[in-house]
C-alpha cells in the first residue's frame, strides 16, 4: 500500500525520528480485532475512547451508565473517554496519529472509514464479532474498506422525505413520485402564489449539506460518488449529472430556492404549512413535535424516499473501530462488542434520538418504537445512500460543498460544476 507523507501528516506537522504509526503497513500479521479468547472477567488495564457524540450532561450520564454496564462484564478494565465533536474529530485523530497516541477505540462517521483504514489506523474486525446480528447490507458497506470490516455500526441518522398531506390532496397527488420526472412535476403542482403568500413545492436546503442532498438523489439514480475501489471520482457520470440537474431544474422552475433554509432557534420552515415536500431527519421528532405535532401524525403527512432507479434515503451515523496499535486490544474489542449490542444501542439511541442499526434495539424500547421518524429510519436502512467512498474523502468533502452550491444558486451550469468537482476529487486522490 502506498501511503504518502501528505496523507499521513496532514494538519499534524512532521514526525520526529520516523515514529510513524507502525500499523500503516497493509498487514501487520496480527490477529483480527474481536478474535481474542481471553475471558472478559480476566481482562485488565486501561482503554481510551474518542467519542464525538454525547455532548450534553444528560447524554454523558447515559454514556457513563453504558461504561458501567461494560465494567460489570470486565470489572478490571478502566475506560477513559475523550468527548469531542465532529468538527474537531479529524484534527484529533490526525494529531493522535502524528504522536503515535491513537485511542484504543475510535468513533467516527459514515465516509470516514476508508480514509483512516487506508492510513492503517484501524484494525480489521473478525466477522465472528457480528455473528447473530442482522444489519442492513448498505449499513455494513459503510463500515468496510477494500471488502474488509473496520467498523461496527453504533447509531444511525437518516433523512427521508416528508410530504404535507393537505397540500398533496389539494394538488391531487395521491402517491409518492417514483421517478425524477414525477418528482419535478409534483414540486410544480405543489407550487403556487407569490411573495409572502407563496407555497413552495420543495424546500431543498432543508437538512444537511449540499453534498449530502446530492448523495440522496444520486443514490436514487443508482449512482455513487466514487468507483468501487475509491480511486476514481464519478461526479461527471450520467447518474450524478442527472441527479444534480434535477435539483437545479426544480429551483429554476420556481418550486424551490437554495436561499430558503432552517434558521437556528426557529421552527423548521416545513412546519409552517407552506412547503409540499421537505427532507426529514430522523432526529427531528422532539423539536418538530413540539412545534407542530399535528403535522407529524400519519394522517397529515407522508414519509417517503427519493426514487428514480431505486429508493434512497440518506444515511449518516457513528461507528466504532479499534486502533491497530492498541496496547490493550482484547479489552478494546470486548468494549466494542458490548457497546454495539442490543441493550447498549437501545440506551444510546434513546439518549441521542438516533436510529438503531439493529431491529432488536427498536423492539426493546417503547421510546424508540413510539417515534415515527426513528421507525421509518430503521425501515429505510435497506435503501441507504451515503457520501464518501474514497480514501481521500476527508480532503474532498469540505471542498465539494461550495462547488455544488455554485450550481444550486444558479451561478454555474451543472456540467461545469461537476467537472470542477471531478478534477478537485481526482487531484486529492492522486496525492494519496
Amino acid at each position: 500500500m502506498r501511503v504518502s507523507r501528505r496523507a499521513l501528516l496532514a494538519g499534524a506537522g512532521a514526525l520526529a525520528g520516523g515514529a510513524l504509526l507502525g500499523a500503516c503497513s497493509e498487514d501487520d500479521g496480527g490477529a483480527k480485532a474481536g478474535s481474542s479468547s481471553v475471558a472478559p472477567g480476566e481482562l485488565t488495564g486501561e482503554i481510551s475512547v474518542l467519542n464525538p457524540g454525547f455532548a450534553t450532561d444528560d447524554q454523558k450520564k447515559v454514556w457513563d451508565q453504558m461504561v458501567a454496564a461494560f465494567n460489570k462484564t470486565a470489572p478490571n478494565v478502566k475506560v477513559t473517554t475523550d468527548f469531542t465533536d465532529y468538527g474537531k474529530l479529524n484534527e484529533k485523530i490526525t494529531t493522535a496519529l502524528a504522536g503515535n497516541l491513537v485511542p484504543d477505540v475510535l468513533m467516527t462517521g459514515v465516509g470516514w472509514i476508508p480514509p483512516f483504514a487506508y492510513k492503517g489506523v484501524y484494525a480489521e474486525f473478525d466477522q465472528a464479532l457480528i455473528e447473530g446480528r442482522t444489519y442492513a447490507d448498505r449499513v455494513l458497506e459503510t463500515c468496510k474498506f477494500e471488502d474488509k470490516l473496520y467498523a461496527i455500526p453504533f447509531t444511525q441518522d437518516t433523512r427521508s422525505l416528508i410530504g404535507n398531506k393537505s397540500l398533496w390532496d389539494k394538488a391531487g397527488i395521491t402517491t409518492p413520485p417514483k421517478t425524477f420526472a414525477d418528482f419535478r412535476d409534483a414540486c410544480k403542482e405543489l407550487t403556487s402564489g407569490s411573495g409572502a403568500n407563496k407555497q413552495w413545492g420543495f424546500i431543498i436546503n432543508s437538512s444537511g449539506s449540499a453534498r449530502q442532498i446530492l448523495a440522496t438523489f444520486l443514490g436514487a439514480n443508482n449512482g455513487a460518488m466514487f468507483s468501487p475501489d475509491g480511486k476514481t471520482p464519478l461526479f461527471t457520470s450520467p447518474e450524478c449529472t442527472e441527479a444534480l440537474q434535477l435539483l437545479v431544474d426544480i429551483i429554476k422552475d420556481g418550486s424551490s430556492s437554495w436561499d430558503i433554509k432552517p434558521a437556528e432557534g426557529s421552527p423548521h420552515p416545513f412546519l409552517g404549512g407552506k412547503f409540499g415536500i421537505s427532507f426529514c431527519p430522523s432526529s427531528a421528532w422532539p423539536t418538530w413535535s413540539e412545534a407542530n405535532a399535528e403535522l407529524l401524525k400519519p394522517e397529515n403527512s407522508i414519509l417517503f424516499h427519493a426514487q428514480n432507479k431505486r429508493e434512497s434515503t440518506f444515511l449518516g451515523g457513528t461507528m466504532m473501530s479499534r486502533s491497530k496499535t492498541s496496547k490493550n486490544a482484547a479489552a478494546a474489542d470486548e468494549f466494542i462488542r458490548i457497546m454495539t449490542d442490543t441493550e447498549s444501542i437501545r440506551m444510546a439511541c434513546e439518549s441521542l434520538n438516533t436510529v438503531p442499526p439493529l431491529q432488536s434495539a427498536l423492539e426493546a424500547s417503547e421510546t424508540l418504537s413510539g417515534n415515527r421518524l426513528i421507525k421509518e429510519g430503521l425501515d429505510g436502512l435497506q435503501f441507504a445512500s451515503f457520501e464518501g467512498g474514497s480514501a481521500a474523502w476527508l480532503e474532498i468533502r469540505g471542498q465539494l460543498d461550495p462547488i455544488l452550491e455554485e450550481a444550486l444558486i444558479l451561478k454555474t451550469e451543472v456540467p461545469v460544476a461537476l467537472e470542477k468537482a471531478q478534477k478537485m476529487a481526482q487531484d486529492a486522490i492522486d496525492q494519496l
